[in-house]
């Protein structure tokens, strides 16, 4: 026990830094740290983290000091700073509540999933009756709330993984706790819905009808319920409580649209006639009710005649990362404006770029890729801009370039950055007029086409270099698709091998029916340099070369089971850009000796194309030689 409180003469107990009873800070506390814990109570947190930044340094071995700088970077939203000084703050003093609780945080923002699973379980078994002197300035009022708070982002990752069994556990017991909470009932109903359990989800959407006010929250739970009366088959109830949406809110777009999905796909046209004259008699909203449910019916039937995306050129998984690139897919296909789609080699830009044009207005006209890196500065005007007979030796007829072929539908174009400057200038060009000259030509070619780019450079380090144009990057870059590598997507490696696995079967009988739980282990630490495309590679040469029902570990490659994971470590910061580099440059090399520097076997082994691994035997200066084929 250290000295009583200076304000009330409660004793202290050793490690709090507030009194538990009046929450005055002890007198051994800083000026710096009373001044930066008023500011920050009073929301100044840049002058916050100032005065605890002069403390930590003064006390560089004390958790609460670097737990101070960690909350006011967290709350200025430099995530990076406040991870550093939460994790020295742990190695310190792993008890600390908040600390742990704001990590779950960061990385659930950061769509870490098993790192944010892990800081919110740790914050449970943490969890002790909180006061001033053990919970940061009072951001929870009691230790049943912070335990709420966990429990719901928890339910969430579980959910967000496909754990739906997990996550109904997490939200029924902050549903028992809390049954006012919205965001937990409704999930709590999300996910008996997707178990297809529509009774239960029915009796938890009416149970909460009965506590919500009448607002917002209370039409989203109609329409719920309405949707599962929808699933359960209960047609006249499912109009009702859309119909009783619309009454109170006559522009409530979900409501909109469940209506007319069950007008278009069950096709109650009596009910259907019956409805619209009872709309009709609505003075006041009936014809904007009825404009827009007409509207989402012939959107709903617009959209069941598309052709679907090939299951083959599905962007299978459901983690956080993939479910924002797919719902920014979904936008650019509606829209007609040039895409730029970023990622590490591996990562399916390609596919991207195909759903993209396939759920697009252009999905009957054609999609026409070209790798911008294999072709030299000359072959590659033709290619994309055709040319003329008798423009060049060789040039015996008028050739349509790629520009022309795709008349009407989408030009995609890989590896954007590596286009010679001059080539640039006429991509511009087409861009901005949508017209160009054959090579050779005088005439100016009109066309009517959508450009889908991609690349795995840092095109504005590129500009910076001069080695590409800023004019044109800001032409490409109109909609940004970042497509996530494969370690980053938490919790979709079952789902991408089971979907490589059923696609293999396609070609070739095979047993193979999944994966074993140890082999999974090893997957998940590797590293995956050449990401998805490297794992159907993967998948490939286990089927061709085994016969099993499971994958197990003997069947992995030594590079697989015996290259040096990444283990994800919450007090290890994220290694830098050139620490990766030195790790591929490292891999290639490796590849290339276990190969025999057979440039193909690399290239498949890697999980890249050829002209990609020509493009990185140059970016790292490693040349092959011809005679024994040594480094």
């Amino acid at each position: 026990m250290s000295a009583p409180c200076r304000e009330c003469g409660h004793p202290q107990e050793e490690g709090h830094r507030f009194c538990p009873v009046c929450g005055i800070p002890p007198e051994s506390a800083g000026k710096a740290t009373l001044e930066g814990m008023e500011a920050f109570e009073q929301g100044e947190y840049e002058r916050a983290l100032k005065l605890f930044k002069a403390e930590a340094k003064r006390r560089p071995r004390d958790p609460f000091a670097l737990r101070d700088v960690g909350h006011a970077a967290f709350h200025l939203q430099d995530h990076t700073q406040a991870l550093e000084m939460y994790r020295k703050a742990l190695q310190l003093q792993p008890n600390l509540l908040d600390t742990q609780f704001n990590l779950g945080l960061i990385h659930l923002q950061r769509g870490q999933v098993h790192d944010a699973m892990h800081a919110f379980l740790e914050t449970l078994d943490l969890i002790h009756p909180l006061t001033p002197g053990t919970y940061y300035l009072g951001l929870f009022h009691s230790d049943s709330t912070l335990t709420l708070q966990c429990r719901l982002n928890l339910g969430g990752l579980f959910k967000e993984r496909g754990e739906l069994e997990k996550a109904l556990e997490q939200y029924r017991l902050v549903a028992e706790d809390w049954p006012k909470n919205i965001l937990a009932q409704g999930n709590l109903g999300d996910c008996l819905m997707a178990l297809e359990r529509f009774d239960e989800a029915m009796a938890v959407y009416k149970r909460t009808l009965k506590l919500v006010p009448d607002g917002p929250d209370r039409l989203n739970l109609r329409n719920d319920l309405g949707v599962a009366y929808f699933r359960r088959g209960e047609m006249e109830k499912a109009v009702e409580e859309f119909k009783a949406v619309l009454q109170l809110d006559p522009g409530n777009t979900n409501a909109v649209y469940n209506l007319g999905q069950l007008y278009r796909q069950e096709g109650q046209s009596e009910r259907m006639r019956k409805d619209f004259k009872e709309f009709v008699q609505n003075p006041a909203h009936g014809a904007s009710i009825l404009f827009d449910l007409t509207l989402s019916m012939v959107s709903t039937a617009a959209t069941a005649s598309k052709n679907p995306v090939q299951e083959d050129q599905a962007l299978v998984g459901n983690s956080l990362s993939l479910r924002k690139v797919q719902d920014l897919i979904k936008r650019a296909s509606a829209a007609d404006a040039t895409v730029l789609i970023l990622g590490e080699n591996g990562t399916g830009k390609e596919v991207a770029a195909r759903a993209i044009h396939q759920q697009s207005s252009r999905h009957d006209k054609p999609f026409v890729p070209i790798a911008c890196s294999v072709l030299s500065e000359s072959l590659l005007e033709s290619e994309l801009f055709g040319h003329e007979k008798g423009s060049f030796t060789g040039a015996l007829d008028r050739k349509l370039g790629k520009f022309e072929v795709a008349q009407g539908g989408t030009v995609f174009l890989d590896e954007i950055g590596e286009l010679n400057p001059s080539t640039q200038v006429k991509l511009l060009r087409v861009l901005q007029e949508r017209e160009f000259e054959r090579v050779g030509g005088i005439e100016s070619v009109r066309v009517d086409i959508r450009v889908i780019a991609a690349t795995n450079r840092d095109l504005k380090k590129a500009i910076q270099d001069g080695r590409f144009r800023e004019d044109l990057f800001y032409r490409l870059n109109v909609i940004a698709v970042q497509m996530p590598p494969l370690r980053e997507r938490e919790g979709d490696l079952p789902l991408l091998i089971r979907h490589f696995l059923d696609k293999q079967r396609q070609k070739r009988n095979h047993r193979f029916e999944g994966i074993s739980q140890p082999a999974l282990e090893i997957l998940k630490r590797y590293r995956w340099p050449g990401n998805v495309r490297e794992l159907e590679n993967l998948i490939e040469r286990v089927v061709t070369l085994n016969d099993d029902v499971l994958i197990r570990p003997e069947h992995l490659p030594a590079e697989i089971t015996g290259s040096n994971p990444m283990i994800v470590n919450p007090t290890i910061g994220l290694p830098e850009s050139g620490v990766l580099e030195s790790m591929e440059k490292d891999m290639i090399e490796r590849v290339l000796r276990e190969t025999r520097f057979n440039k193909r076997w690399a290239a498949d082994r890697l999980g890249i194309s050829r002209p990609t691994l020509y493009q990185k035997l140059k970016r790292y200066g490693l040349k092959i030689g011809t005679d024994k084929g040594k480094m």
